[in-house]
């Protein structure tokens, strides 16, 4: 076999597109692309990052907010409140069916309220958030540079900053990676919007930066 024949994986060996491929089965085709950072001095070595730029479906902004913790009513807390309210509904209904005292229509009707009570925990912060999510899918074009030290967000007045310190922290839920910074912003990075070849490394460049986020 001549040296410019080229040479064909085995069979069962996958290529590194298609390992990149089957760990990101999110992406949409994207590309990242390399740039180097302006604002760095001249005598300093220019940063190398990646710009992106994507715009937010309504699933995504909902996903962003069922996981921020913006809304109170919701998780471990409001599981233990319905618990509660389950226990005082059934006092409730068992004091009302088993005794015939004077108070029982006010049994019935608190047995009720625990219940409606239930219902608009578990109910009204999802239908809250899918409006929110309505009103903030604008379609509006994100633009974001990552570099090894911090990410630039948007352009001109509205232009901002996240430092990659380690005061910031990170999530990772449904295919969406969260930034939380210590000013209570938050920046989303959909995967499917980074190219399997250049994920391992923004994401290296995340998680390096930033704190798990644990709450």
């Amino acid at each position: 076999m001549s040296d410019n024949d080229s040479v064909k994986p085995e069979e069962g060996e996958k290529t590194e597109l298609e390992e990149n491929n089957l760990e990101n089965p999110d992406w949409d085709g994207s590309e990242a692309e390399f740039i180097s950072d302006d604002d760095t001095e001249e005598y300093e070595i220019p940063e190398t990052g990646f710009r992106i730029s994507y715009v937010l479906t309504r699933d995504e902004i909902y996903t962003c907010l069922n996981h921020s913790g913006v809304i109170k009513t919701k998780g471990p807390r409001a599981f233990f409140q319905c618990i509660i309210l389950a226990v005082a509904a059934v006092i409730f209904f068992v004091v009302y069916f088993t005794t015939e005292s004077q108070y029982n229509d006010y049994n019935i009707f608190f047995g009720i309220v625990c219940l409606v009570t239930i219902a608009a925990i578990c109910t009204v912060p999802h239908f809250y958030m899918k409006n929110m999510a309505k009103m903030m899918a604008d379609g509006k074009t994100i633009e974001a540079e990552i570099y090894p030290t911090h990410i630039d967000i948007g352009n001109g007045e509205g232009k901002w900053s996240i430092l990659l310190d380690g005061r910031s922290y990170i999530e990772e839920k449904d295919g969406i990676i969260m930034i939380f910074t210590e000013k209570d912003r938050t920046f989303v990075i959909p995967k499917r919007v980074i190219e399997p070849e250049v994920y391992n490394e923004i994401s290296a460049i995340l998680k390096s930066g930033t704190q798990p986020a644990d709450f």
